[in-house]
């Protein structure tokens, strides 16, 4: 009986923990971060480059404005 409610104790404070626990994944790139799709700035007009990876595929390049 003592065995029964020690496993119950440990369970229930295992459940416990992982209520309190939370994930939040973030898949993507935020499009636009500030100006949206492009903005002109300076005599110059920039345009929103998409987050994208490297030819060699190991390295995430973050999206980013580039004048046009």
């Amino acid at each position: 009986m003592k065995k029964l409610a020690l496993v119950f104790a440990v369970l229930l404070g295992v459940s416990s923990i992982a209520n309190a626990l939370s994930i939040s994944i973030g898949i993507g790139d935020q499009p636009y971060y500030l100006y949206g799709p492009g903005y002109w700035s300076g005599g110059y007009y920039y345009v929103w480059v998409p987050g994208h990876w490297n030819r060699y595929h190991t390295v995430w390049i973050h999206g980013h404005y580039r004048r046009r």
